[in-house]
């Protein structure tokens, strides 16, 4: 298995529902291959919370949102090989067509 930073939401789900069908910790950890601290620490949090899921990092906030992404990806696959200048221009343009 390799070494992660954090377990999914659906790995930790796997880990609770073997915890409720009455396997050891020993046990979960063989057979899903984790180790015994990692699986100690999502029963815990589980327990504690009632709650096991990964909750969003704190940080800078992205240039684009989901929309812009999505208008930029669909142009640049339009045609691959126009200038980012001209993809730019294109883009301020409906830009400030929409937003007067």
């Amino acid at each position: 298995m390799p070494h992660s930073s954090e377990l999914s939401d659906f790995e930790k789900g796997i880990i609770i529902g073997y915890h409720k069908c009455g396997r050891s910790l020993r046990d979960i950890s063989s057979d899903l291959k984790y180790l015994k601290s990692t699986v100690a620490y999502v029963i815990k949090k589980w327990k504690v919370s009632g709650d096991c899921r990964n909750v969003p990092r704190v940080g800078r906030p992205t240039k684009l949102g989901d929309r812009d992404r999505r208008v930029l990806t669909r142009e640049i696959r339009k045609n691959r090989t126009q200038p980012m200048a001209c993809i730019q221009a294109s883009r301020e343009y409906c830009f400030n067509e929409y937003h007067p």
